[in-house]
């Protein structure tokens, strides 16, 4: 086997650079996972795996690290703390959690229950989240934010929760909702807590740049700014409003653009006190980014800064134009729910197969034969035989001309099922002959740099892209995925990873490469007998909420995991994936009825003897056995 070291896996999945110091390799050459940043403690994520199947949980398993979690929440507070002490800044900063990033209610009391004492708060955007975030925040305090468009039956029942007690913020977003809350507090006699959404010109960048600008969904445009400031005095509600929010998009790549929407906002902030509004917080919306390639850049899967550059040039901007305009510095809030959850959750599941030619004849035996076979293959079989890298371009050229050529003679009935077989074998073969030579060469030719992607293999793994990593297939997002184990050896094939839905769009085919995007893997040959798992990394943030239920592959199971120093970890939660019968019942389909039906069927089949009663009894056992499964494979 060729040397091989877990610093040149490291290197080409670029963990390092995306992994936060949450995650290494170990000498066993297995995937560890860290509690914080650089921890000398660690879970070896392969054992875990191992472990978790002995326990009945089967693969794919959604692993949530809740003290990474707890980490994150910590690390943004850190950062922010720093820079007001840095920048001697006056006034306070508050984290509020975006319930939409991944509203599972166990996230979300454990987002809860880590940010309470850096006074963490709930930003909401429909009902249904409002009544959760009222539910997290019953016993905890916990202030909420609501954005989003609003109805009367939303808005009454922010009023009434704020009666009772309930710190509860209403973010107005269009004029009309500002109408809606004037007729409902005339009527109620409740005095609400108001923040405004302004439209800033600003935008942000990447896929959520639409967030920002004049074209911007959400936000009241200048001018609509002041009709709503005088729409509060009329009503003699204008110290109700306390809260000035922007936002310009998620996963913003560029800190300048960041800059820009902080200077412009800062500017309105600035502008509204000067004109009597008693502000008291600047709510700068989310955007704070997450670099999942690694690559430290303004592509839209990286971001060109780090969370402490980001806190420091919120800090600085906005004390900069509030002292220079003799105005009191707001309390900031952000919404980074991205940023919080992206990296404590990874999914594994295990390969499955692979399209590998294990099966067919042996190549040997073929061109043993070669009067057997048409001229055009036979000069196939000349260019494997006599390739050397002083006739490599050459050999390349024609091969993919003799394989084209061998198609078309297929095609016009010229060349037999087993010439063809054999063509496409020979092709493969002259491939990865030349890929030996061409992994030896430096420089390596510009038309050669590409045709590795002939090379790829797919493997099949056991999960539903579009339930676990959809923004993989709407977006084109990268997430990191890596081999949890014998990365001490090296890689001997190079695959796409397609998932287990009929869909020809499920699979990946965009990877995480030591020099940015790749289009392929790095992966070892599978070996009889062997489990082999793979991780999906940083998918936290999203994914969980945004999956479907294409082919009815339902939710995975999920575990939520913490660092204990004698036993290595400590399962805290277990929550079990979907059975056939839940995935069914979201499309009204019912098991008990499915049997009945069923079975009324086979009673039939077997009274005209059509099948046995032990066909019919076992055929039933199967179908309730699936009713109760796992939507994923098993053995």
């Amino acid at each position: 086997m060729e040397r091989w070291s877990i610093n040149e896996s490291a290197r080409i999945y670029n963990i390092d650079n995306w992994g936060a110091d949450l995650f290494s390799i170990n000498k066993k050459g297995n995937i560890c996972v860290h509690p914080s940043p650089n921890s000398k403690h660690s879970i070896d994520m392969r054992v875990l795996v191992d472990d978790l199947i002995k326990r009945k949980i089967k693969p794919p398993i959604l692993l949530r690290f809740m003290n990474i979690l707890e980490g994150r929440i910590a690390s943004i507070n850190r950062v922010f703390r720093n820079a007001i002490q840095e920048n001697s800044y006056p006034a306070k900063y508050q984290t509020f959690y975006p319930v939409k990033v991944n509203q599972q209610r166990q996230v979300v009391e454990a987002i809860a229950r880590f940010g309470k004492k850096y006074e963490i708060g709930l930003e909401v955007g429909s009902k249904p989240e409002l009544v959760a975030a009222i539910s997290i925040s019953t016993g905890n305090g916990l202030p909420i934010i609501c954005n989003g468009y609003k109805d009367t039956d939303f808005i009454e029942t922010i009023l009434y929760a704020s009666k009772i007690g309930y710190d509860i913020t209403i973010v107005v977003e269009k004029l009309f909702e500002l109408e809606k809350i004037m007729g409902l507090v005339e009527k109620t006699g409740i005095k609400p807590k108001l923040g405004i959404r302004v439209k800033l010109s600003s935008k942000g960048t990447g896929k959520w740049a639409t967030s920002g600008g004049e074209d911007a969904k959400f936000g009241l445009r200048i001018s609509e700014l002041i009709a709503a400031i005088e729409i509060l005095k009329e009503h003699s509600l204008l110290d109700s409003l306390g809260l000035l929010h922007f936002h310009i998009g998620s996963q913003i790549t560029k800190i300048d653009k960041i800059k820009n929407a902080l200077i412009e906002g800062t500017r309105i902030y600035v502008e509204m006190k000067k004109l009597g509004v008693n502000l008291r917080y600047l709510d700068i919306g989310g955007g704070l980014g997450v670099d999942y390639d690694g690559s430290k850049s303004s592509y839209f899967s990286s971001v060109n800064y780090s969370v402490d550059e980001y806190a420091n040039d919120v800090i600085y901007q906005i004390k900069n134009i509030c002292d220079e305009a003799g105005v009191d510095c707001p309390n900031i809030i952000s919404e980074s729910g991205r940023a919080t959850v992206a990296h404590y959750s990874v999914l594994v599941t295990n390969v499955l197969d692979t399209n590998t030619q294990h099966l067919v004849p042996e190549f040997e035996s073929m061109i043993d034969q070669q009067e057997k076979l048409s001229p055009t293959v036979r000069k196939l079989v000349d260019i494997y035989q006599s390739l050397d890298r002083h006739s490599l371009r050459e050999d390349y050229h024609d091969t993919i001309q003799l394989i084209q050529e061998a198609v078309s003679l297929f095609n016009l009935g010229y060349l037999n099922l087993n010439d063809r077989a054999v063509a496409e074998l020979i092709c493969s073969k002259i491939i990865r002959k030349i890929n030996g030579i061409v992994e030896k060469m430096k420089p390596i030719p510009d038309e050669l740099q590409n045709f590795q992607l002939s090379l790829r293999q797919t493997y099949f793994a056991n999960f539903s892209l579009f339930q676990s990593v959809p923004d993989s297939w709407a977006i084109d997002q990268l997430f990191p995925i890596v081999p949890i184990q014998r990365l001490n050896q090296k890689p001997d094939v190079i695959a796409s990873i397609a998932d287990i839905t009929c869909d020809s769009d499920g699979e990946v085919t965009s990877f995480v490469g030591e020099n940015g995007r790749t289009k392929s893997l790095p992966i070892h040959k599978i070996r009889s007998g062997e489990d082999y798992y793979i991780g999906f990394f940083l998918i936290g943030a999203y994914q969980e909420i945004l999956g479907d239920m294409h082919n009815l592959f339902g939710d995975t199971n999920a575990v939520h995991i913490t660092f204990n120093k004698k036993t290595g970890y400590m399962i805290d939660t277990v929550i079990n994936g979907d059975a056939c019968w839940e995935s069914l019942k979201y499309v009204q389909y019912k098991g008990p009825e499915i049997l009945k039906r069923v079975r009324e069927h086979l009673e039939k089949a077997v009274s005209q003897r059509k099948v046995s009663i032990e066909e019919c009894s076992h055929f039933i056992e199967l179908l309730d056995r699936t009713l109760l499964g796992y939507t994923y494979l098993g053995e």
